[in-house]
């Protein structure tokens, strides 16, 4: 089964682009595969992670309850930005970077994350390449200007545009990927219409997220809300214009951009950020390598404040290594173990908890309390309903919630019972909007920060 969705920006609004079904259940989880591993914790050369040692994770992140993973970077590249290796200083998207493995090396991954339930989506620059590639000496006639320092694509040219919808064809169909991320902008949007059919005639279904349009989903969905300046999903957020397909990003890997090292996750260990920004929420999550333990970031040794390599050591969070053995700490694991739960509770709770907003009922809950965030509920039939609670403070509070019993589908019922999902804590509302007193642990401690609460009919 598939849904169909607006179209994207920028095609005639006729058209439509359809997702695949499973695109509604993802959890995506953002890695740069150099720095992801990293044995020697160089994250680069000899030290750097490859695709074999980010197969010997898998295991972990489908523990974690993800199924999809934007690896941010598989091809040639160079060192163009911030003094490291990037998948953004494109040099020969067609050839595999040998640093990260062969080409049958990327088939192995891609076949392992299958047999973990994950999908494997790869990063796309669609612009253009860096300055020195070869490509641009062996068919002038593809590139025209430039921007970000490097040649830009001559999208008219028609032999540009074979290879083009070829290459990704080939990445789709014989290396096993599931789908695209866009950075920057499509450009050319139709080219990526020919691209999806193309695949598709080879009977297989892909996604296609652009960094800040919409295909069938974009990476930024939520990057022009009103509250965006806290990065939280609102009610008003939530049941707003467009409806479907939407990401809920926690942290982006462009925080931290020319900054000095430091801890630029967004969440940076608040449970109620996690709940009510992504997980949580009818939107597919996307949280960046680290977030889920709340990793200490460790920059790469080379990374630097400048774009184009000049500065003291910088903290952009793509260029942060994951150091694993913080996991050894008593905090990390309770955060990794908060996270996990969350996300065991999207996935029991799919029916409800999935990335297509269109699909379920969204309502705010009358409160009062000392949360910055709103309580919300999901629901479809009238049966049952989901209420997420969060607590953004250091310290213990009490919620009082007011129920809109017909609101949420209970109209003529005289109470309701309302079970914590996770600790199995009974609440009973005795009437529609009579106010329910709900307490919620501290923020940034095990356990804390949020609750989910089961509403049926007592």
């Amino acid at each position: 089964m598939d849904f169909t969705l607006p179209a994207p920006t920028g095609i005639d609004a006729k058209r439509t682009a359809t997702a695949p079904s499973w695109a509604k259940d993802l959890v995506i989880y953002e890695l740069n595969p150099r720095a992801f591993t990293s044995p020697q914790g160089a994250g680069d050369g000899s030290g750097s992670g490859t695709f074999r040692s980010l197969a010997e994770r898998l295991p972990y992140l489908a523990d974690l309850g993800v199924n999809g993973v934007w690896m941010a970077g598989h091809h040639l590249s160079t060192h163009h930005f911030y003094g490291i290796w990037t998948v953004y200083a494109a040099d020969r998207p067609d050839r595999i970077d040998p640093v990260l493995g062969s080409e049958d090396d990327l088939k192995a991954l891609t076949a392992a994350a299958r047999d973990h339930g994950i999908r494997i989506f790869l990063d796309v620059i669609a612009h253009g390449v860096v300055n020195s590639s070869s490509l641009i000496t062996e068919h002038p006639e593809w590139f025209l200007g430039g921007t970000w320092g490097m040649t830009d694509y001559n999208y008219n040219d028609p032999g540009f545009r074979e290879w083009w919808i070829s290459l990704w064809e080939r990445y789709a169909l014989e290396f096993g990927i599931d789908g695209f991320r866009i950075d920057v902008n499509m450009v050319d949007p139709t080219i990526w219409d020919e691209i999806r059919e193309r695949i598709e005639r080879g009977g297989k279904k892909v996604v296609i997220f652009p960094e800040i349009e919409r295909y069938h989903f974009s990476q930024q969905d939520l990057q022009n809300t009103p509250r965006d300046v806290y990065r939280i999903i609102h009610v008003d957020d939530l049941a707003g214009i467009p409806r479907g397909l939407s990401v809920g990003q926690a942290s982006c890997h462009d925080y931290g951009w020319e900054c000095l090292a430091g801890n630029h996750f967004y969440a940076k260990g608040s449970r109620a950020k996690i709940a009510h920004g992504s997980l949580l929420t009818p939107r597919i999550p996307l949280m960046f390598a680290g977030e889920e333990f709340n990793a200490d970031p460790t920059p790469l040794p080379s990374l630097t404040q400048g774009l184009f390599g000049a500065g003291e050591q910088g903290g952009w969070l793509y260029g942060n290594q994951l150091d694993w053995s913080q996991l050894d700490k008593p905090e990390k694991q309770a955060m990794l173990h908060d996270v996990k739960t969350m996300l065991g509770i999207r996935k029991h709770y799919s029916h409800l908890l999935h990335g297509d907003s269109s699909l379920v009922t969204i309502a705010s809950i009358p409160c009062g309390g000392e949360s910055d965030y709103v309580p919300f509920a999901l629901h479809t039939n009238g049966e049952e309903a989901l209420v997420i609670v969060t607590n953004s403070h250091a310290r213990d509070i009490e919620m009082r919630l007011a129920l809109p019993f017909a609101a949420l589908g209970f109209e003529g019922r005289t109470s309701l019972v309302l079970t914590d999902v996770v600790s199995g804590e009974r609440f009973i509302a005795t009437g529609d909007r009579v106010p329910l007193v709900v307490p919620i642990k501290a923020d940034f401690t095990p356990g804390g920060g949020y609750r989910v609460l089961l509403v049926t009919p007592e």
